[in-house]
Parts: structure tokens; sequence; C-alpha cells
């Protein structure tokens, strides 16, 4: 019987990165990611050398599908629903990629290489969101007051923010539920930047 080597990579990646979001970088031991992928350890050090290797492995990923976040996404030209869809795109993918930045924002003072897979997120967006509100002033939808590198850095901010409390915290005064994110805060938002 022949494995697909591909399809057991995943399997032993999934399991990493769902220890990861479990309890973080230090508890996601190769031991612990072999039981729950259903493999022998020597399988993952053949694979991966280490649990750095893994590691090296998430990001890779990471970095791949994040080069193709905001592909085939449709703008419309209506500033709310245009900023309401590019929110929903960015929390889909955070959530989809969590634990990178999970690791990122628990390990960037002993891995400082995760800062980078971290960043790269709010960067693409904000690369985007630039060139987004830059049209719309051109096109008389956002007035010509509205500071561009402010507005791209608070979608950035109520985003990121969003995102981090949305993954850690339960209390319903701290997290709304995302439909009341996107129409109470990123409309709003939108709202305020009208002509």
């Amino acid at each position: 019987m022949t494995t697909n080597p591909t399809s057991k990579q995943d399997l032993i990646l999934n399991a990493f990165i769902t220890l990861l979001i479990q309890g973080g970088y230090q508890s996601a031991t190769i031991n612990k990611t072999a039981e729950v992928a259903g493999v022998n350890p020597s399988t993952i050090f053949r694979k991966f050398t280490d649990k750095e290797g893994l590691l090296s492995a998430v990001v890779e990923r990471h970095l791949h599908d994040l080069s193709t976040i905001f592909d085939g996404m449709v703008v419309i030209g209506d500033v709310e629903k245009d900023l309401v869809t590019m929110s929903k795109t960015y929390q889909e993918f955070q959530a989809n990629h969590q634990e990178i930045v999970l690791v990122g924002v628990q390990e960037s003072f002993r891995m400082p290489e995760m800062s980078r897979a971290v960043e790269e997120i709010p960067l693409q967006f904000k690369q985007m969101l630039r060139q987004y509100f830059t049209d719309m002033r051109a096109q008389h939808k956002i007035s010509d007051q509205v500071d561009i590198e402010a507005a791209t850095m608070n979608m950035i901010w109520l985003n990121f923010g969003y995102f981090l409390a949305a993954i850690r915290f339960e209390n319903p005064d701290l997290v709304t539920p995302p439909e009341d994110f996107y129409d109470k805060q990123i409309r709003f938002f939108a709202k305020s930047l009208s002509v």
C-alpha cells in the first residue's frame, strides 16, 4: 500500500497547528503532535527535522496563503459595503491562520523571525486599503479631508483588535458577534469618511 506523503505531511502540520492554538508553541511537542496526527514521532523528525522545522513549514504555508488573501475579492465602489467585505476577508483569513498570530505574540521575543509572518498580514491589508482609499477619494466617494494614512491605520487597528479580542475573550462585554462588529464598527467608520 502506497501512502501519499503530502497528506501525511498535512496531517502532521494540522495536528501541530491544533496544538499551537490550544496551548502555544512551548506545549506543542513532537510527541504530542505525533499522537494527535496518529503517526510515529520518527516520521515527524524525518519530514521536518525538529519542532522549528514544523513551525517553519506552518509559516511557509501561511505566507503562501497570504499571497492570495484578497484575490477574488470584489469591491463595488460603495465604501460601507466594500469595507465590510474587506473586513470579513481579513477576519476569515486571520481566523484560519490564528496559530501564526498566537505564536507570534507569545514567542516574539524568543523567536523574532515570527514577527515577519505576523506583520505580513497587516502590511498587505495596509497596501490594499491605502490604494482603495486613494481611489475612493479620486472618485469623490470619500471626503478630500480624509487623511488616507490615518484611515488606513484605523481600519487595521479596528480589525486586528477585534480579531485578538474574538480569539482570546469570551466575555460578551468585550466581544461582540461578527455581524455587530461589521454593522456597528466598520459601517460607522465608513460613514465617518463620507463626503
